[in-house]
This record gives structure tokens, C-alpha cells and sequence, in this order.
């Protein structure tokens, strides 16, 4: 990964408002649940599945994830600090101690995972940077997904989720593109229409109350991929 590519996802940490709650929780209890890129290996060997979110949000999504699968172990990855400590708040109320917490861009993360080690990555309504200037700030790149389909293991899925179309071309332009990668599901729902999830997160909420399209997409490793390094 090149140092010109590596700035356009470096650039910014998001902060935004942040509660008393989630500011507390941040430093009084991030370090409890706040792991690093090797500690991916040591949870794809213990735990029975590995889940991985990209870009979690408040975490509503994810928390609801780990409650469904409570033998998986699970890793949000995001930097959206106020998003960190109300997943850290949700946590520690329901006493979870099946996740944890990378403050890390998910690039640099991906780019140091060994192969075949999770068994499910979810990104869900990731920013989509309208302005032409500005798609190469969107995480969905070629590079990347490279990097995700190298990590799953085989059988493993890549569930993406967004509610604006032309950013919804865009992924399924890249993600078809990584020959590693199948798509095994392409639902598109009126924002009207119930969504898939559970728990619907807070930007598919308001691509709900704006009438967006909702496009979930489901892509699995191909089971007869071979990795090279």
C-alpha cells in the first residue's frame, strides 16, 4: 500500500459531540476492550467464529451481532470516538465479553491479518462521499477488498450495506472485480420496507426517513481459493 493512498484514509480522526457517558467511558474503560491487529489471530483460534464490523457506529448493530452469536468472538473496528464510547456504555451494561474494539483505520489493520481467519466481515452503510473529488476517500477500494478477501477464511462473507445507489454501483464494480469473491445475494428494498437486520443502524435509519434505496449485498470467499502471500 502506497504512502498516497495510505494519507486519503489517515487524514481525519471523526470526534464529533460527544455525551458525558460515552467521554467517561472512553477513559475510564477503553482499555479494557481495545485490542490490536495480532490479537485478531489469538480470537479466530479460540472462539468458534470471528466477526469482524467495519465502521460500527453507536455499535447498535454490532451488540445485537454479538447477542445472536454469543460463541463468536467479535471486533468493531472505527474511529469515530463518540461511536467508541457508546459501544463501550452498551458493553459494559449487558456485560458482554464477546467483543472487542480496534481505534484503528481499518486499512492498516486489514493490511497486517494473516490469511483465512474470519469468518464474517460486515460494513454497513459506510460513508459514501458523493462528490467525485472525494471517492477516493471511500473505503470500499480495490486494495482493500483485496486485503478482506485474503482474511476470510474460505466460505467466509462479506456483507455490505448502503443506502446510496451510485456508491452501491461502485461496490459492486470493485467487489466483482476480486475474482476471490462471489456475490451470493443483492437485495434491493424501498426505504419503506423492513430492514434485514435486527437492529438497523442510525445511518440506515435516516436513509429510511429520506425514501433512499436500501442495497444489502452478501459476497462469500470461494471455498477453493488457495492464498499466496
Amino acid at each position: 500500500m502506497t504512502d498516497d493512498v495510505r494519507a486519503h484514509y489517515t487524514y481525519i480522526r471523526r470526534r464529533g459531540r460527544m455525551t458525558a457517558a460515552q467521554h467517561r467511558a472512553l477513559n475510564e474503560a477503553l482499555e479494557h476492550f481495545q485490542v490490536s491487529a495480532s490479537d485478531i489471530e489469538s480470537y479466530a483460534q479460540q472462539a468458534s467464529g470471528l466477526g469482524v464490523e467495519i465502521g460500527f457506529g453507536m455499535g447498535d448493530a454490532l451488540v445485537q451481532w454479538a447477542f445472536d452469536q454469543p460463541q463468536w468472538h467479535f471486533v468493531g473496528i472505527d474511529l469515530y470516538l463518540p461511536g467508541v464510547g457508546s459501544l463501550i456504555n452498551q458493553l459494559q451494561h449487558h456485560e458482554a465479553v464477546n467483543v472487542s474494539i480496534i481505534t484503528e483505520p481499518a486499512q492498516e489493520v486489514f493490511a497486517q491479518l494473516s490469511d483465512s481467519l474470519i469468518d464474517e466481515v460486515r460494513v454497513l452503510f459506510p460513508d459514501p462521499w458523493p462528490k467525485k473529488r472525494h471517492f477516493k476517500r471511500r473505503l470500499i477500494q480495490s486494495d482493500f477488498v483485496s486485503d478482506i478477501a485474503r482474511a476470510l477464511k474460505p466460505g467466509g462473507r462479506l456483507v455490505i450495506a448502503t443506502d446510496w445507489t451510485p456508491y452501491a454501483q461502485w461496490i459492486r464494480e470493485i467487489v466483482d472485480s476480486e475474482v476471490r469473491l462471489e456475490l451470493t445475494d443483492d437485495q434491493i428494498r424501498a426505504g419503506s420496507a423492513p430492514s434485514i437486520r435486527d437492529r438497523a443502524t442510525k445511518f440506515e435509519q435516516r436513509g429510511e426517513r429520506l425514501g433512499h434505496l436500501i442495497h444489502d449485498l452478501t459476497y462469500r470467499k470461494n471455498s477453493a481459493t488457495t492464498e499466496s502471500r
